[in-house]
């Protein structure tokens, strides 16, 4: 027993022997490491030689701590060695880097820190190389820093809490002089901010606390120092932005050079915040360098500027946006105020509204992004002074509304044949988005009905082109908009069929068509109300007519035929002393001509009776043949250029014209009626439709509630007026629709 524990006591002291000299290898391959690192080497001329002794080094830690005799020393050895490699670290600290940092000031702190912390970090390199066995097997089950945290923890001890106030102030420093347009060092500017975030380990919160708060401090302050100053300069507000966005680059650069990732975000935002958010009403209400002045002197690049700046800031464009919408609605309402000053030229007030739209879009595509704020208060401002009645001079109740216009110049257009298909195209975009801001849709609805019905019967048009923009309004207003323009379109595509299955007919029933007769069957619901005139035609057509109305009610029985001779053309030929020609006439024009093939001398009283039209329509017709610009009939007595039903008519046999095939103009009353009040006579019908529609889902509502719901549903059609709900909700009540409640007269119910 006494023999084995003095060899015990033996093993145990030779070991320790053994620890000790082991130790004093590594001591001495750590001195050579430091002296390498004094001496400026981050790789060594012998470099091979240092790999080796380091993994000599290496493996003798490893020895060290695993060949024992027992678990138990082998953990002693570690924790010895852990231990001993912290002191040899804490030593080498104290007698190399301290002394050579702290209390040193300014520049020179911030040079020898640079170094030091260089040297420090090669340091922790090789010394977790030498002593990696004790990561592997020590640190990670005795709950210790590893190598690489109990290395920093000593450089903060040794060094860093005795210099962070100095470092911060001298880092600031040379912001301060970046800042002023001095050259600094940004490597070791790097560096040394990169020491704070190292001492934080795993965490930002030193590098935080101890820097980025003061850092973000002193940039409020600069910024709010040099706003001042930029802003009070003579001229400054020109110059103002442009030094905003170049110090926003700067600070960018600036966070990417040297600060930690993290502090970009809240530097940029420190800088939004003093130089555009506290000044962002004057900015961009100068009267002379603000949102308006740019606009009224087109300024686009500096428009785009202040865009992209305040789009930066939260809230930014909303007051732009709003500076914006007023100022085009000012130019909408010179445009309203130059085309009131005269006869309101349709083409040119469509052109100018259309303009200032492109204008617009231009803008808000190349320098603002297409944001939304903007094309919303173009919006609003087109839908401000777009929906203004124009009142020219000429008379107190003649009024010109843009859904009038909007039509004309479409009506015009159409009727271009000079106009390419994509010139039309491109145009028909820009029209039906002026479209949707006018208030009064189904005005522009009835107008253009109106004007389209024309087109199709009298003037040549592209069913392509009716077609483009009935699609466009379809997409915008929905296939109820559009259903009587697309069935008018239907009806006149039908018109061939028709007339082949007519003269197919004639052939089979052996009936005989003298000349070349063309009808077009109009659906009623589809087309505007034409005046339908008695006439009783003359032989030559009356027995086509006929023909056409037993095929019509053959092929369609529950259909009734009306004939609308106002809307029908002819074309003769006549015989005068001068040479032969062909006369394109209506068809009232036609019966009055058709007359002198067995008379020579006709009054005008006897005409009205033959053909059981009233004077009045006789009246127009014989002033166009007789006074117009083809005089074909003659007077027989001089006087002035009126009819009367005692004046006695006859053919002009000397008539001439250059012309072999011509057209005489006259009056043509396609579609009477106002579509004003055609349009106020349809919102009557429709506001009653939603108001029972209405009633009906909800069986009690009260008058404010209905009316804001009625309101809600016609907006996209038109602007719907109170008093029209009221009344019609009256009349409603009148024809038990609707009662009012005995207990509350203001709550209206539903009668089933």
């Amino acid at each position: 027993m006494q023999g084995r524990k003095k060899a015990g006591k033996t093993d145990s002291h030779e070991y320790h022997k053994h620890f000790e000299e082991e130790w004093k290898f590594i001591e001495r391959s750590f001195q050579r490491l430091l002296e390498l690192v004094d001496s400026g080497y981050k790789a060594p001329p012998d470099h091979n030689d240092f790999i080796k002794q380091n993994m000599e080094t290496y493996t003798r830690v490893y020895n060290l701590c695993t060949k024992n005799d027992s678990a138990k020393c082998g953990v002693q050895a570690a924790g010895l060695l852990y231990g001993r490699s912290k002191e040899m670290i804490e030593k080498y600290l104290d007698s190399r880097v301290t002394k050579n940092v702290v209390n040193k000031k300014g520049e020179e702190l911030l040079k020898q820190l640079y170094k030091a912390w260089e040297s420090h970090q090669l340091v922790v390199k090789w010394g977790r190389f030498m002593f990696h066995y004790l990561d592997i097997y020590y640190t990670k089950h005795n709950q210790v820093d590893n190598l690489r945290v109990m290395m920093l923890r000593c450089f903060n001890s040794a060094v860093y809490e005795k210099i962070k106030v100095d470092l911060c102030d001298v880092l600031l420093k040379e912001v301060e002089k970046e800042r002023g347009g001095n050259t600094i060092d940004r490597i070791v500017m790097k560096e040394a901010i990169n020491l704070f975030v190292e001492m934080g380990l795993e965490s930002n919160h030193i590098y935080e606390h101890d820097f980025e708060t003061p850092f973000l401090e002193q940039t409020a302050k600069y910024y709010q120092r040099m706003s001042a100053s930029w802003l009070s300069e003579d001229g400054g507000i020109h110059t103002y932005l442009k030094r905003v966005e170049n110090s926003l680059n700067q600070e960018q650069q600036r966070s990417l050079s040297y600060l930690h990732s993290t502090s970009e975000t809240h530097v940029i935002s420190r800088v939004e915040q003093e130089l555009l958010t506290e000044h962002k009403a004057r900015v961009l209400e100068d009267p002379d360098a603000g949102t308006q002045a740019l606009l009224a002197n087109w300024k686009t690049e500096d428009l785009g500027r202040m865009f992209q700046l305040f789009a930066r800031i939260h809230n930014g464009l909303d007051k732009m946006s709003e500076i914006v919408r007023e100022y085009i609605k000012e130019e909408g309402k010179a445009i309203n105020k130059k085309f009131s000053a005269g006869e309101v030229d349709q083409k040119g007030y469509i052109d100018a509204s259309l303009e200032l739209h492109d204008k617009y879009t231009g803008l808000f595509r190349e320098f603002f992004n297409n944001n939304s704020h903007f094309f919303k208060a173009r919006k609003s401002a087109f839908e401000v002074f777009i929906n203004e009645t124009l009142a020219p001079p000429k008379g107190d109740n003649q009024k010109i509304t843009s859904s009038e216009l909007l039509s004309s110049y479409c009506d015009n257009m159409m009727k271009n044949e000079k106009i390419t298909p994509d010139e039309l195209e491109a145009t028909l975009e820009k029209i039906v988005e002026l479209f949707t801001y006018i208030s009064d849709k189904d005005l522009f609805q009835e107008f253009y009905r109106k004007q389209m019905s024309k087109r199709l019967l009298v003037s040549k048009t592209d069913n392509d082109n009716e077609r483009s923009l009935i699609s466009k309004l379809k997409l915008k207003m929905g296939a109820p908009y559009t259903s009587k323009l697309e069935g008018m379109i239907t009806d006149k595509n039908l018109g061939a069929e028709t007339q082949k299955s007519f003269l197919e007919y004639c052939k089979h029933k052996g009936k005989t068509v003298d000349f070349d007769f063309t009808t077009q069957v109009l659906t009623t619901g589809y087309w505007p109300a034409f005046k339908i005139d008695p006439l009783n035609p003359p032989t030559e057509l009356a027995s086509n007519m006929a023909s056409f109305t037993e095929f019509y009610n053959q092929k369609t029985k529950s259909r009734v035929l009306k004939w609308v001779h106002s809307l029908g053309t002819a074309t003769l030929a006549a015989k005068f002393n001068k040479g032969n020609k062909e006369v394109i006439v209506s068809t009232f024009q036609a019966c009055v001509l058709l007359s002198y093939n067995s008379k020579i001398n006709i009054q005008a009283s006897d005409l009205a009776k033959e053909y059981a039209l009233p004077f009045e329509e006789i009246k127009r017709t014989i002033h166009s043949l007789a006074f117009g610009k083809f005089t074909v009939l003659k007077r027989n007595a001089a006087g002035k250029k009126v009819v009367a039903e005692s004046d006695i008519f006859h053919i002009n046999e000397d008539f001439h014209t250059p012309q072999r095939k011509f057209k005489i103009p006259g009056v043509t009353r396609a579609v009477p009626g106002d579509p004003h009040d055609k349009t106020d006579e349809s919102r009557r019908h429709v506001t009653e439709a939603c108001i029972v529609r209405t009633m009906k889902a909800r069986k009690q509502l009260s008058h404010n509630e209905l009316q804001t719901e009625c309101i809600k549903q016609l907006s996209h059609l038109f602007k719907p007026d109170p008093r029209l709900i009221k009344k019609r909700i009256e009349d409603l009540i009148n024809r038990s629709y609707l009662e009012r409640d005995e207990s509350d007269r203001n709550m209206y119910r539903y009668l089933a």
